[in-house]
């Protein structure tokens, strides 16, 4: 291990894996608007989920990084976990359109409010009030992409602080 605090190790991690996020989010937007018009409606928002959404990313892969025994195990993340929480996001339809029980687990995942309000930069309109997927919601259940990255932040932050299923 460097001789780095807990604090130094996860944020640079973290940072590195926003950065990267960042950039192949950047890159594709780029050579798509070669391709598509692309209009801004609030580049704000725009900016806002890219890097919150890449954080949040970048500490699920570092979880499952460090807590993974076996590849299958950080398969088991992805598979199991983000692409799920994608999928249900309402990414390919409007979450209106949802009864009411499906709506409200959509609205309890936090993948949701970071595609909604990204894709709100864009065009303008989302399924959400944009602001409850931005600071504090109401609504039961509902996990907001500041609290999800802070809680994810702390995870990442104990793991390497204690070590664990690090070899020093």
């Amino acid at each position: 291990m460097p001789p780095l605090t807990a604090v130094e190790l996860t944020l640079a991690i973290a940072l590195g894996g926003v950065a990267r996020g960042l950039a192949v989010g950047l890159a594709v937007g780029v050579v798509m608007a070669v391709f598509v018009p692309v209009h801004f409606a609030a580049p704000g928002l725009i900016v806002y989920h890219a890097v919150m959404g890449s954080l949040m990313l970048s500490l699920l892969g570092m979880i499952g990084g460090i807590w993974a025994d076996k590849f299958d195990h950080m398969a088991a993340v992805t598979n199991f976990l983000v692409t799920p929480l994608s999928f249900l996001s309402g990414t390919f339809y409007s979450i209106d359109r949802l009864p009411d029980g499906f709506r409200a687990a959509a609205l309890a995942n936090p993948f949701f409010y970071m595609i909604d309000g990204f894709r709100a930069g864009f065009i303008g309109h989302a399924d959400s009030t944009v602001w409850v997927g931005v600071g504090v919601g109401v609504g039961v259940g509902v996990v907001l992409v500041a609290a999800t990255n802070l809680f994810l932040l702390t995870v990442t932050y104990r793991m390497f602080a204690t070590g664990y299923k690090l070899k020093a």
